[in-house]
């Protein structure tokens, strides 16, 4: 058993060795075997790592602009991209529909910066779930 390996927690369920190794919590796996050991010998992993900022807003970011396109698919269109494009359309239907989605897209960002700005700038973070988030948006035009 190498003794000089540390370990840590991760979000999933194997453990990170230090030298890189993703351990799975196998009883039949020698390394998770000399994990076992490890702690049973009174050492203690590192904690699962906090995500950072930037990786939080590029998480809930995804989620809403999946939020978006999921309100333009409901008018019928492929996406918020698809939607938006028909702003100039000769189709009077179609141009209204672009119009009126993409203000309030514009709002909805507006208000994703908002939180950005105050909640997740804020000492200590205050981290919305997405669901909060996409339940502090604006009401879709439809």
């Amino acid at each position: 058993m190498n003794t000089n390996y540390t370990y840590q927690l991760t979000q999933y369920t194997s453990i990170l060795r230090s030298d890189g190794a993703s351990i799975p919590p196998d009883p039949a796996n020698r390394d998770y075997a000399e994990y076992l050991a490890w702690i049973a010998a009174g050492n203690t992993p590192d904690p699962v790592p906090q995500p950072t900022t930037a990786q939080i807003i590029a998480s809930l970011e995804a989620d809403v602009s999946k939020y978006i396109d999921s309100i333009a698919q409901k008018k019928g269109y492929d996406s918020g991209v698809s939607c938006a494009s028909y702003a100039a359309s000769t189709n009077a239907t179609f141009a209204a529909d672009a119009k009126a989605f993409i203000a309030w897209r514009d709002s909805v960002w507006t208000t994703c910066q908002t939180i950005e700005n105050t909640d997740l700038a804020a000492t200590p973070p205050i981290v919305p779930t997405s669901a909060q988030v996409i339940a502090a948006l604006p009401v879709a035009p439809w």
